[in-house]
């Protein structure tokens, strides 16, 4: 078997047991410190299990197993694992043997025949200390560190196959980006008395904190992504409405569905800032004294199927709403021919 990966891009991984023999080429004083269960986890789910002990025919020595999913997808950025999908919930374990260990690496080969020997997958266990190691399936793959178990442990078997997981994924909401979207609401909760001159100033504050965030790493979640896209789909440029659209990919490849509207409404927002009609008929202009207009408007572009799959009505219900709008304007509904 030869596993291959695409760094950067999404590739299939298929792994199935392995019964690690791990003979000591070069003995380390610190191998057999590696005994013991050692797991890979999302959140609370156990993604992999690596499992050793002592070889009671070797005293140097140590066998056990790699416990993982049959499939899954990954992809990697930056000498980082960023992503996996299409997680089965059956499991596998694959012979492995050991090529040497020396300065706490464990080299580790496919225990498979082959006519083809540098088809033959190498497999890293790396000491780090005494709860956590690092495992690395292939170079030039980034490494899963994993940590020191002390029971028994079964893989997650409720992995969702249609969902994308990453390793930030089950850490808490941003606290610091929960104020900011709640200020930004809080601003804009009544909507015919609002004083633009000053949220727009506390916009831009907003932004400008949001960027700091995200510049530090510090926002992880998919309700964090969505919160950043709705802070700057209220910008003042172009370039805000188009970083709002790509903080809404982000947040609903990480599972927040709810996103699919701003994703729709910032690519809207940006065609127009560039002079382009929208698309999917999010944004509405009311001109002083003149009816609710959409325009400029490509509407043949995308069917009101497409709309419902974002979370946006139909072209007959912006219709609805534009005469909605106008009536509360106090604007006589237009004479239909």
């Amino acid at each position: 078997m030869r596993l291959s990966i695409w760094l950067g891009a999404l590739a299939l991984v298929t792994l199935g047991l392995y019964s690690v023999q791990i003979s000591m080429a070069q003995s380390d004083s610190r191998a057999n410190d590696l005994a013991g269960t050692w797991v890979y986890r999302l959140g609370q789910k156990t993604l992999f299990t690596v499992h050793l002990e002592h070889d009671e025919n070797n005293a140097n020595g140590l066998h056990g197993f790699f416990l993982h999913p049959e499939h899954f997808n990954m992809n990697s950025s930056g000498g980082s694992v960023v992503r996996f999908s299409n997680i089965t919930n059956e499991s596998k374990l694959e012979p492995l043997i050991s090529i040497a260990s020396q300065d706490g690496l464990l080299h580790l080969r496919e225990n498979a025949p082959s006519d083809k020997p540098e088809d033959v997958d190498v497999f890293l266990i790396r000491d780090i200390d005494s709860t956590h190691i690092d495992f690395t399936l292939f170079q030039p793959l980034p490494p899963f560190r994993m940590e020191r178990a002390t029971d028994p442990q079964r893989l997650a078997d409720d992995w969702d196959t249609a969902r994308t997981y990453s390793p930030d994924d089950f850490v808490p909401d941003n606290p610091q980006m929960m104020q900011i979207v709640a200020a930004d609401q809080a601003d804009r909760k009544d909507g015919f008395h609002i004083d633009w001159h000053k949220v727009g100033k506390a916009d831009e504050e907003r932004r400008i904190a949001t960027a700091a965030l995200l510049k530090e790493g510090k926002l992880h979640t998919g309700h964090d992504f969505e919160s950043a896209a709705l802070v700057f789909q209220h910008g003042a440029a172009s370039d805000d409405y188009l970083l709002a659209h790509v903080l809404a990919v982000v947040a609903i490849s990480k599972g927040q569905s709810g996103a699919a509207w701003i994703f729709a409404a910032t690519l809207d927002r940006y065609l127009q800032s560039i002079h382009n009609p929208q698309v999917f008929g999010t944004q509405f202009a009311t001109p002083t004294n003149e009816r609710t207009t959409q325009e400029p408007y490509a509407r043949s572009l995308i069917s009101d199927s497409l709309r419902g799959y974002v979370g946006v009505p139909t072209q007959a219900e912006q219709e609805a709403q534009r005469h909605k709008y106008d009536a509360e304007r106090g604007l006589t509904p237009p004479i239909q021919k």
